[in-house]
């Protein structure tokens, strides 16, 4: 009896839990989505400042939610919030540099440089993904 009531709970547990995996993927708005660059069209400084406010924005967030790993457990929905935006912001930065990964679309040689450098940086490892795992979960 004990057994059963044991293996009704652990099942219960794992559905609720691939329930909530399947949540976590933070979801882009369409309107946010980056487009594909049209054959002749250039990347405008001001868009390379928009990803640099965007790669700082991911950072300020990252911080605040480590910052706040220590939050009762009735108020883990205000950093649950910050990791889904935290995550949508590291996807979208990465389908901009894809979306701009071509030397033909940037002006200067140095623009296209600097893309690559943040390309490198971006697309190394050490990039928390929030949804894979609250930072109360670590020490």
């Amino acid at each position: 009896m004990h057994n059963a009531i044991t293996i009704r709970i652990n099942r219960l547990l794992r559905r609720r839990g691939q329930q909530q995996q399947q949540q976590r993927q933070p979801t882009i708005p369409p309107g946010d989505l980056p487009q594909a660059l049209a054959p002749g069209r250039k990347v405008k400084p001001k868009e390379i400042r928009d990803l640099r406010d965007l790669i700082r924005k991911r950072y300020e967030l990252d911080v605040e939610i480590w910052d706040l790993r220590f939050v009762r457990p009735c108020d883990r929905h205000i950093v649950e919030d910050k990791m889904r935006r935290s995550d949508a912001a590291l996807q979208k930065i990465r389908r901009i540099i894809r979306a701009w990964d071509s030397r033909d679309a940037f002006e200067s040689l140095d623009d296209w440089e600097k893309l690559q450098e943040i390309k490198l940086r971006i697309e190394s490892g050490g990039k928390r993904i929030w949804a894979d795992g609250p930072p109360w979960n670590y020490p």
